[in-house]
């Protein structure tokens, strides 16, 4: 199924295409295709995390708490999934099976991997997304 860190990208991007408006749920929920209720999730879990603000009101709605360039992927991803890593041996040192966590070179090699995704996505930032072109394509 899809991830929920891959709609909550699109729900933020959809913002930074249009920096300081105010949306609704309803709006992006539509620019997205994803229903109401599930934007609605992530919009919760992004304004308790800081990055969305809701605005109270007849004229209310979300609207970025951040500039697009202090927003990464990797922000997002980090509050909207459990874990982001590549295999579950790297969550945690009882899931490894041989009880070799110390010294298994597949491991070895699934961390250093780890890194290198983890420090591309603390890289791209949004306003780098949205400077890339194709983002108004989509939506």
């Amino acid at each position: 199924g899809r991830k929920v860190g891959d709609g909550a990208s699109h729900v933020v991007l959809e913002q930074v295409r249009h920096e300081n408006r105010i949306f609704t749920s309803e709006e992006i929920s539509e620019a997205i295709g994803c229903s109401r209720g599930y934007v609605i999730s992530i919009l919760r879990k992004l304004s308790k995390e800081g990055l969305v603000e809701v605005i109270r009101g007849v004229k209310g709605g979300f609207r970025l708490k951040k500039r697009p360039d202090a927003i990464s992927l990797f922000d997002v991803i980090k509050i909207m999934e459990d874990t982001i890593c590549i295999n579950q041996c790297l969550n945690e040192e009882e899931n490894c099976n041989l009880k070799a966590t110390d010294y298994c070179p597949v491991r070895r090699f699934y961390l250093s991997l780890q890194e290198q995704i983890e420090s591309e996505l603390k890289h791209m930032t949004f306003e780098m997304l949205r400077k890339s072109g194709g983002a108004d394509r989509i939506f």
